[in-house]
C-alpha cells in the first residue's frame, strides 16, 4: 500500500526543483553578461552561459526526478 507524503514534503520539493531550475540559469546569465562586459564582446558569453546553466537545470532536474523514482519504488 502507498505511503501518503506530508503536503509540506511536496511544497519543499517543488520550492527545491525551482530552485534548482532557477539559480544556474540566473548564474548563466550574469556570468556571461560580466564576462561580455569585462572582455568588450557583443553577446557570446551571454548566451553560452545560459546554454550551461539550462543543461545543468535540466541535469539537476533529472537528478532529482530519479532519485525520488527509486526512492519511491523501495517504499
Amino acid at each position: 500500500m502507498a505511503k501518503k507524503s506530508h503536503p509540506l514534503q511536496n511544497l519543499a520539493l517543488i520550492s527545491h526543483i525551482g530552485l534548482m531550475m532557477l539559480l544556474p540559469i540566473l548564474g548563466g546569465l550574469y556570468l556571461g553578461r560580466w564576462l561580455d562586459d569585462k572582455f568588450k564582446t557583443e553577446s557570446i558569453f551571454l548566451f553560452i552561459f545560459i546554454i550551461l546553466g539550462i543543461i545543468s537545470s535540466f541535469a539537476n532536474l533529472f537528478r532529482v526526478a530519479m532519485k525520488n523514482v527509486s526512492k519511491k519504488g523501495r517504499d
